[in-house]
C-alpha cells in the first residue's frame, strides 16, 4: 500500500476521479491501464474470476497507483485476506442492514476498531514492516455498496454506521431492485439516486457511482459531483473498440465491392 493516508485524503477531498474497473486477471491488463494514468483503479472480485493471488499481482503491477478491490460480499476471511494484499481499501456489495454494515466494518479494521487479525502478507511488507503497518492499517478505505430495496430502505441507518468511508452506488442493479427504468430521465431514478448521495454527503461519505464507457452524456453524473466514478470495465473497452472497428472496416469493404 502505498502512501495510506494520502488516498484516503484525496478521495475524499476530490470530485470525479476516474477508475476503471478491472475483471481480467492478467496483471497485464492493469499494468497497461495504468499508463494511461486513470486516478486510479479498482479490481472486480464480485462479477469475475479473479482472486486474492490475481489480486497481489494486479496490485504489483498498476504500482504506484491506488487500487480498490470490490469483493464477493460480506465474508469476513476474505477481507482479511484482501486487505493484506496491501489494497488501498475495498468495496463490499450485498450490504443492506445496518448489522452487515457494522460487521464490515468490524471485518475491516484492527482492534480496537474490529475484530481483523493481521498476517504477514504483503501489506505488512511480508512482515518485515509490521509494526509500521498496524499504524496504517485502519485507514484502508471500507466503502458499502447500496444495490436493492432493503439497502434502500434502511438507508439512514445504514449509512449512520460508524466507522464507514464511503458509499458505491450500483445504478444497474438497485433500479431493477426498486422496479424503475434506469434512465437519467426518469424522476424515480433520478430521486433514488439523489437521495443515496444526500443521505451519504450529510455524513461526509465518499461517493462513488458507476458509468459504463458507452454512456455518451454523462452530464447528470458529472453534475453531481460524486467523488469517483467507475468508469467503464476492461472487457467493456474491448468489445466497445472491437465492435466500432468491425463496423467501420466493413462499412469501408462494402462501399469497395
Amino acid at each position: 500500500m502505498t502512501n495510506a493516508s494520502s488516498f484516503p485524503d484525496k478521495l475524499k477531498n476530490s470530485k470525479l476521479l476516474l477508475a476503471p474497473l478491472i475483471s481480467i486477471g492478467d496483471s497485464s491488463v492493469s499494468e497497461m491501464i495504468s499508463l494511461l494514468s486513470p486516478d486510479f483503479l479498482i479490481v472486480d472480485m464480485e462479477h469475475s474470476v479473479i482472486g486474492v493471488s490475481d489480486l497481489q499481482d494486479i496490485i504489483m503491477a498498476a504500482k504506484p497507483m491506488e487500487v480498490l478491490a470490490r469483493i464477493r460480499g460480506l465474508e469476513k476471511n476474505e477481507i482479511k485476506k484482501v486487505l493484506d494484499t496491501g489494497v488501498s481499501g475495498i468495496i463490499i456489495p450485498g450490504i443492506e442492514t445496518a448489522k452487515e454494515a457494522a460487521d464490515a466494518v468490524a471485518y475491516s479494521k484492527i482492534a480496537p476498531h474490529g475484530v481483523r487479525g493481521v498476517g504477514p502478507g504483503r501489506a505488512s511488507r511480508y512482515g518485515y514492516g509490521f509494526s509500521e503497518y498496524l499504524k496504517e492499517a485502519n485507514t484502508q478505505l471500507v466503502i458499502i455498496q447500496i444495490e436493492t430495496r432493503k439497502a434502500y430502505e434502511n438507508l439512514i441507518d445504514v449509512l449512520s454506521v460508524s466507522g464507514l468511508d464511503g458509499c458505491f452506488i450500483g445504478p444497474v442493479d438497485l433500479s431493477a431492485a426498486l422496479g424503475i427504468e434506469l434512465s437519467w430521465e426518469n424522476n424515480d431514478f433520478v430521486s433514488a439516486v439523489d437521495k443515496i448521495l444526500q443521505e451519504s454527503r450529510k455524513r461526509n461519505l465518499v461517493t462513488g457511482i458507476y458509468s459504463p464507457l458507452a454512456n455518451r452524456n454523462p452530464t447528470a453524473i458529472l453534475s453531481r459531483g460524486f467523488n469517483f466514478i467507475m468508469f467503464g470495465a476492461d472487457r467493456e473497452a474491448i468489445q466497445l473498440e472491437y465492435r466500432n472497428s468491425l463496423e467501420s472496416i466493413r462499412k469501408m469493404a462494402s462501399s469497395l465491392m
